[in-house]
């Protein structure tokens, strides 16, 4: 069995395991906190299942996929795109017994040993500095227990926090997507721009990868 098998195995272990089983210890400012995994009973957890619902809805402009969201919506997301994903997984942020948001790894390349950093999202306020400090902890976790050596992510062009709480972490663009907004039955979304697109474009899609 070759390393990448290995691997997707380990994580389709880790998503059995029951909820809080998965946690990386963390510590900011003298503060302790979790990165706890979400695992397959929280499919059946309706308090994280509205908190997700609800942290979506919150932060839906963000997103290149916008919808109408309910918490319907959102199990069977939770189940079918993270659970069922092989190489993916996502972190509950748990400090003083309470989430505050979320961040994860998906689209593994096992030819060069790298992933995506993956739907970093800050649900609650507080905490300043927290969701950096979490993303250090989370890629050291990826290189000891899943043999990760790079890190990729994507953002959007206009999404300037985000490009600076990358930027601190090391990640630099190597590549950007012109972007078109699509409406179809309430179902909006922004799609690549076809090569011969002559109007102005809003919004990219920016490639990071961390420097070494």
């Amino acid at each position: 069995m070759n390393k990448g098998n290995k691997i997707l195995l380990k994580i389709k272990k880790i998503k059995s395991l029951p909820f809080g089983k998965t946690a990386i210890k963390c510590v900011y400012n003298n503060q302790k906190y979790q990165l706890i995994l979400i695992t397959s009973d929280c499919v059946e957890n309706r308090n994280i299942v509205r908190l997700l619902a609800r942290w979506r809805k919150k932060h839906q402009s963000w997103f290149q996929a916008q919808f109408k969201v309910t918490t319907k919506r959102t199990k069977i997301w939770l189940e079918k795109k993270v659970i069922e994903t092989p190489d993916r997984l996502l972190f509950l942020i748990r400090i003083n017994n309470n989430f505050i948001g979320h961040m994860g790894f998906f689209r593994f390349n096992f030819k060069n040993y790298s992933c995506e950093i993956d739907n970093v999202v800050r649900g609650e306020p507080g905490y300043p500095g927290i969701i950096q400090n979490g993303l250090k902890y989370l890629m050291e976790w990826g290189k000891k227990n899943l043999f990760i050596e790079n890190y990729t992510l994507e953002t959007t062009s206009d999404n300037q926090r985000a490009i600076n709480l990358y930027s601190k972490l090391g990640f630099s663009e190597f590549k950007r997507i012109p972007l078109i907004q699509t409406d179809k039955n309430g179902y909006n979304e922004w799609i690549g721009a076809p090569k011969n697109y002559k109007e102005e474009i809003k919004r990219y899609n920016l490639f990071m990868k961390i420097k070494k």
